[in-house]
């Protein structure tokens, strides 16, 4: 028996947008009631389990598992790149180990590990650059937008435009966010309303940036690549096993009558 399920633009992008809309919801809601409830007994339970700004959480595990199935998109297309031999296959592939490195970092929060060393290093111990990883970060992602930009002008413009927004969530959100959370942090601390109304800001606008990109991935993909779905195979003999089922993405075979330059 076989199933198969396809990867709709938008009915993935309302889905993720619900699932980000909940979690900022809830992140702000348990951070208050750090504030407002003192003598909870549950020991900040929920900040821990649903704080955009704890780890090892139910927020983390989503950001994780979104850019995870970011690079899962990217290195679809990549392929289907590397078969008609497209002069940008090497940009897709990279873009693919990019976002599977920005998920293990998400998991590891491994750019924290930069802070102390570069805060000895700049000398910065208040400010905007409190957190002092962004400066690394900030000149590895100009480097990658000047380099990519050659890439970005030969998208389709509705692929484009997706793109560059979802950038520009990201990063705003990422690195412009953590320049203002710096600031209040090292001025006023981390202990305030301020404070977590920036974090949950910052992380709603990374996590809403990666909807807007995943969107652009499977819109791309299905205009331009023919489609994507999930093929789920149920074996026919002994039905009562359940664990011998296959989830695969189904071939991609771009039209014939496609000439838009990528």
């Amino acid at each position: 028996m076989k199933f198969q399920i396809p990867l709709a633009p938008g009915a993935v992008t309302q889905f993720l947008l619900r699932v980000v809309t909940c979690l900022a919801v809830l992140s702000f809601l348990s951070e208050m009631t750090v504030y407002f409830l003192p003598g909870s007994p549950s020991d900040n339970y929920l900040v821990k389990v649903f704080s955009v700004d704890s780890e090892r959480n139910i927020p983390t595990a989503y950001s994780v598992l979104a850019l995870l199935f970011s690079s899962l998109l990217l290195g679809t297309i990549a392929y289907a790149k590397n078969l008609d031999s497209s002069p940008y296959k090497n940009h897709w592939k990279i873009l693919s180990f990019i976002f599977l490195y920005i998920s293990i970092d998400e998991a590891g929060q491994l750019h924290e590990n930069l802070i102390n060393p570069m805060r000895s290093l700049l000398n910065a111990t208040t400010g905007f650059l409190y957190f002092t990883w962004i400066v690394p970060f900030g000149f590895l992602v100009a480097i990658f937008l000047i380099s990519y930009s050659k890439f970005m002008l030969h998208l389709p413009a509705p692929t484009k435009k997706l793109f560059v927004a979802a950038c520009a969530l990201y990063i705003g959100g990422a690195l412009g966010m953590e320049l203002v959370g710096g600031y209040q942090a090292s001025t006023v601390g981390e202990d305030n309303i301020v404070y977590q109304i920036i974090v949950t800001l910052e992380e709603s606008l990374e996590m809403v940036g990666i909807v807007v990109f995943i969107h652009g991935l499977i819109s791309y993909i299905k205009t331009y690549l023919g489609g994507v779905s999930w093929n789920i195979y149920i074996p026919e003999k002994n039905p009562q096993f359940t664990d011998g089922r296959n989830i695969g993405l189904a071939a991609i075979s771009e039209p014939a009558n496609t000439r838009v330059s990528r």
